[in-house]
């Protein structure tokens, strides 16, 4: 129990809420990754009592994508955040661990485009793949980070969406010890699939060589079996975060739909990486 209840802190808050919710490490993520968002926006120092309405939108304005902010999250992303948050501050208000009456994050989603899902072609992921290898090499001939960086580690991530269609959720929470490259498959998490059960899938023979690279790199990184296996975080020079969150993911392919001359994209359907 928090020392001020009253006047209860971001940490506290989510140590209330998993413990009186019980819920899993990787749902528990899913509230934490907003969590920290949300103090890198406003500051370590801010509890959630002082965070108003206005505020969100305002946080909400800074970091959506928009025309002038290509950058910027994609409005699922931020419907995703919206949504645990409000659940959190609904759960603080209730207890009276946070001293407001109306919850700030009601009411704040935004409309999320329907746009037709696109199959990716063969020019698409040519132009992504040259584009990863060039700043792969880069970073081995000059020993510092490209604009993709680390290039080697994207290049994992794309494949792995390209020949398996995961969802970006399932990606971020495989874990080391969901690879069996042994018997070449893989644990997709029920966390994110469309159908809502855990499955495993075939890792494919094109696939394979991207697969024994990460975990290669995570065996020599000292991973642990239970550490989340997709995770730039351990490996860039650049990125200083404890997990990858979908943010890290929706910038990175940003970056590389700049790089490529294509729009691609991690959407949470798989359908835009099946190939015909």
């Amino acid at each position: 129990m928090p020392k001020d209840f009253n006047n209860i802190s971001f940490p506290e808050l989510l140590t209330e809420y998993f413990f009186e919710k019980w819920l899993a490490a990787k749902t528990q993520e899913s509230y934490a990754g907003p969590v920290r968002r949300l103090r890198h926006y406003f500051g370590e120092d801010a509890y959630p009592g002082d965070i108003s309405r206005r505020m969100v939108h305002r946080w909400r304005s800074a970091i959506l994508s928009t025309p002038q902010n290509p950058n910027g999250i994609a409005a699922t992303s931020w419907n995703n955040y919206a949504r645990h948050l409000r659940a959190l501050y609904n759960f603080g208000i209730e207890q009276e661990y946070i001293p407001l009456e109306k919850n700030p994050f009601h009411g704040v989603a935004v409309r999320e485009l329907q746009r037709r899902h696109k199959t990716l072609n063969a020019s698409d992921i040519a132009r992504a793949r040259e584009a990863l290898e060039l700043c792969r090499r880069y970073e081995v001939i000059k020993h510092e980070p490209s604009p993709l960086h680390p290039a080697w580690f994207w290049s994992v991530v794309v494949e792995m969406f390209y020949h398996t269609g995961i969802r970006l959720n399932q990606l971020l929470t495989i874990q080391g010890r969901d690879i069996n490259l042994r018997q070449k498959t893989f644990v997709a998490s029920a966390d994110g699939a469309k159908n809502g059960r855990e499955s495993t899938l075939p890792i494919t023979e094109p696939l394979y060589p991207h697969l024994l690279t990460l975990m290669r790199s995570a065996s020599a990184a000292g991973f642990k079996r239970g550490d989340q296996l997709f995770n730039v975080n351990r490996f860039s020079e650049r990125h200083r975060r404890d997990v990858m969150d979908t943010w890290q993911v929706e910038r990175f392919f940003n970056r590389l739909s700049q790089y490529s001359g294509g729009r691609i994209t991690p959407t949470v359907s798989a359908t835009p990486w099946r190939r015909t």
